[in-house]
């Protein structure tokens, strides 16, 4: 959502129009500014005596019970994040059940670090040049 425009322009605006000099669509031009928002201010303004923003609304909860994730992180601290999704939707009620994308988030959002890879990769320590590479130069000439 965009920011709201500042007080003063809305005052200036419906002030404007208020004066009764020009209708909403050539205040709104003038301030370069929608017909439809300049008429929300006047009305706004008539109805409250003030032409200030509504608080920024929206968003969502998150789903995740924050001390149950918490409690099963201090329980286990290695355990991959499936792992905790699958120990974590076992402790809540079946309609309280989340997917990994929303512990992950969870996680994230508390300052946790994990690791995304699982037991399926692992690094290992080898042989970095292929099997016909030439030696090294380093070490003495015989």
């Amino acid at each position: 959502m965009a920011n709201p425009y500042p007080v003063a322009l809305r005052e200036r605006a419906v002030r404007t129009y208020e004066d009764g000099v020009a209708s909403y669509a050539d205040v709104a031009e003038q301030f370069a500014i929608g017909a439809a928002t300049l008429k929300r201010w006047v009305a706004r303004g008539r109805e409250t005596g003030s032409v200030m923003p509504l608080a920024k609304g929206g968003g969502w909860q998150s789903p995740v019970d924050l001390p149950t994730l918490f409690a099963l992180v201090q329980q286990r601290p290695d355990t991959t994040t499936h792992e905790l999704t699958r120990a974590y939707n076992r402790q809540v009620d079946r309609a309280a059940r989340v997917h990994r994308s929303s512990i992950l988030r969870a996680l994230h959002r508390s300052g946790y670090v994990f690791k995304k890879n699982g037991p399926a990769r692992r690094s290992s320590i080898g042989p970095t040049s292929g099997p016909n590479a030439a030696p090294s130069g380093g070490g003495s000439p015989a």
